[in-house]
């Protein structure tokens, strides 16, 4: 008699093993310039025509369902006497080519000093913003001053301003399946 197991046949046929999707990384450095606030001496100035301090573009049509991370930094300098308030508020939007400009979040800088002396001050400034499942396609982001509130201040300055993009997903690959 004959000891004989019935494997199933794994050893004749190749096993399918499951290929974990690795991200992919997309970095891109945009640019921005130097802005000295032309003096607007109103307590409430939204601007008709908003200055754009930094931009910057990436192009994530390889990844599928790339989340994209935007990070933004600034030098702000201003002198403030009478105890008067500054208030910036930022807007980072998004546009693609072609396509309407999509605001996606304000972040406002604000000092208050309470003393009648001149103050000179400098303050960095930053924010981060982080879109998930971003559509693909090379995405124009944008930085803009829309609103300045600066009675009493002699002289606003925003200098150093960064902004980068960082891209993550994995490939947008449809000549590969899952197995190998």
């Amino acid at each position: 008699m004959t000891n004989y197991k019935d494997d199933g046949g794994k050893d004749f046929y190749p096993r399918r093993h499951h290929r974990p999707k690795i991200n992919q990384t997309i970095l891109a450095c945009g640019q921005g310039s130097g802005l000295i606030v032309p003096d607007h001496n109103e307590e409430n100035s939204q601007l008709i025509n908003p200055y754009t301090i930094a931009s910057v573009s990436i192009d994530t049509s390889e990844l599928k369902k790339a989340n994209v991370k935007i990070e933004f930094s600034s030098i702000i300098t201003f002198r403030e006497n009478d105890g008067a308030d500054l208030r910036l508020t930022f807007q980072l939007s998004k546009s693609y080519q072609f396509g309407q400009r999509i605001p996606l979040g304000t972040w406002t800088f604000e000092r208050d000093f309470e003393a009648d002396e001149d103050v000179d001050t400098t303050d960095s400034f930053a924010f981060h913003f982080c879109e998930c499942d971003a559509c693909p396609g090379c995405a124009y982001y944008t930085v803009e001053l829309i609103n300045v509130e600066s009675d009493g201040v002699d002289f606003v300055a925003i200098t150093s301003p960064m902004i980068s993009a960082l891209a993550v997903g994995p490939l947008d690959d449809d000549d590969h399946d899952d197995y190998y």
